[in-house]
């Protein structure tokens, strides 16, 4: 009987590791296009920041509402439900269409869209990415502070919806005028978004037109004084939480979502119960703690559900599957 030949010798890398290279081609990497999808918005966002700085552009105004950080004051394409739940409220109605948005969209969304939209979200993941690190916060300090968001939501429909019924029963008049600046809300006061796409551009797009306007006597030191003079004991108020958030946001990836926003901690209510989710993959998963170590909002991503998780605190940014280096992680709907 005639002898077989000996089967050719394999090349190429192992067969292990070949099929870790087609996992590796196969895979989808979220970042580049999660980070033209937030620059998109931004710039739908910048509204009257981009209107007052170049007079030529022509921006309008609309009234979409979405679950996102972006205040009525830079006067956006899109506005915060969560101001106009406030603004409504402050005129003695009740907000049915944007509770309505938030609920139908945190059902099937969860808080994808503080991940992949929101203004806000997109310059604390620009500050950090400068940084070039994701630094963590001591768990139990971590637990403690995220609690803070609830407060000031309570404290926000305290006030506003305090307001309503005053307007309601007629009554509110006074109360109007004693509230000031914080009868349309209180994230509408002193949110730093507002500060920055409409309180600064407005101020600089003025001065800007002064200065290079030429006067009769020159400008002087007295002109100075007088425009600064005009500036609000508020606006000053504001530039100081718009820095503060600046140097949070350096110090604590994603601080204003995971400790202050007031859309994020309503629309981390229904993100526990959200179609949209994640799922780990315990075959593939070799309990590295790379996704942990990846992810803006400190979730323990290896103590939760493998089929699938919905943390609170997740918004969906996708971070975790990029950083894993088995592919354990992916989206899961619903």
């Amino acid at each position: 009987m005639e002898k077989q030949p000996a089967p050719a010798a394999e090349t190429g890398p192992p067969r292990g590791l070949r099929a870790r290279l087609h996992l590796t081609k196969a895979r989808i990497i979220y970042w580049p296009f999660r980070t033209i999808v937030q620059l998109a918005f931004f710039v739908l966002f910048s509204g009257i920041g981009i209107v007052s700085l170049v007079p030529a552009f022509n921006g309008g105004r609309s009234y979409v509402v979405l679950p996102v950080v972006a205040s009525v004051k830079s006067q956006a394409t899109v506005t915060s439900t969560m101001d106009a739940i406030t603004v409504l409220l402050e005129n003695g109605l009740f907000p049915w269409l944007p509770v309505g948005i938030m609920l139908v969209v945190g059902a099937i969304l969860g808080r994808f869209m503080c991940g992949w939209i929101c203004p806000v979200g997109f310059l604390q993941d620009i500050i950090t990415n400068v940084k070039g690190r994701v630094d963590a916060v001591e768990n139990r300090a971590h637990e403690y502070w995220i609690r803070l968001k609830y407060v000031l939501v309570v404290i926000a429909f305290l006030l506003s919806g305090s307001l309503g019924l005053a307007v309601y029963y007629g009554v509110g008049t006074n109360y109007r005028s004693s509230l000031g600046p914080f009868a349309d809300g209180l994230f509408v006061a002193i949110a730093p978004d507002g500060t920055l796409f409409g309180t600064l551009p407005v101020i600089f797009g003025g001065s800007w037109r002064y200065l290079t306007t030429p006067q009769p006597a020159g400008i002087t030191g007295a002109d100075i004084s007088t425009w600064l003079g005009q500036i609000s004991a508020l606006t000053w108020l504001n530039i100081v939480i718009l820095i503060g958030f600046i140097y949070a946001a350096w110090r604590i990836p994603r601080f204003w979502c995971r400790y202050v926003c007031p859309v994020g901690a309503i629309m981390a209510v229904t993100q526990k119960n959200s179609m949209l989710g994640m799922h780990r993959d315990p075959v593939k998963c070799s309990d590295c703690k790379e996704c942990e170590t990846a992810c803006p909002m400190q979730v323990p991503i290896l103590d939760l559900d493998w089929k699938k998780f919905n943390d609170s605190e997740c918004i969906l940014c996708m971070a975790c599957i990029d950083a894993c280096p088995a592919g354990a992680i992916s989206p899961k709907f619903p």
